[in-house]
């Protein structure tokens, strides 16, 4: 087995271990929110953590499951993730995203510290859940549209 087989195989591995953890954390998340529903805490944070990583897993599992069975879409795949330039525009892209993230939270920081004095409305509710949602799916749009227009113009 060559070195390229020997890296998809690993990423194999790593998929099954992500799905198989993840099938746990699913199980133990419902256990959980049925032995212990008198709870004032929401504990489908649980249920929704195993059904990411089982997903992730799935993700890695349908990447690179073709991959080991042939060799030319074994060779194009490490090509693909290997290549200088694919790494180095992820790593922008990461970065871009990096500092969206640190905006916001930084603006939601602030916000909460003028609420504290009276300033601002408090963050709390929906309006606290959008703003944590917002800083979460704001900073992978970024992401993901970096990578697109840094593909395109290299």
């Amino acid at each position: 087995m060559d070195n390229r087989m020997k890296w998809i195989s690993a990423k194999i591995r790593t998929g099954w271990i992500l799905l198989v953890t993840g099938a746990l954390v699913v199980g133990l998340g419902r256990f959980v929110e049925h032995q212990y529903s008198h709870l004032p805490y929401n504990l489908r944070i649980i249920t929704g953590l195993g059904l990411l990583l089982t997903g992730i897993g799935i993700g890695y599992l349908v990447r690179y499951w073709a991959a080991l069975k042939d060799e030319q879409s074994a060779k194009r795949l490490t090509v693909e993730e290997r290549d200088e330039r694919t790494v180095l525009v992820r790593a922008r892209a990461g970065n871009r995203a990096y500092w969206v993230s640190a905006v916001l939270v930084y603006t939601g920081l602030m916000w909460s510290s003028f609420a504290a004095n009276g300033g601002l409305p408090d963050l709390s509710g929906d309006v606290l859940w959008y703003f944590l949602a917002a800083g979460v799916v704001i900073p992978f749009g970024v992401y993901s549209a970096s990578i697109l227009v840094d593909q395109q113009n290299s």
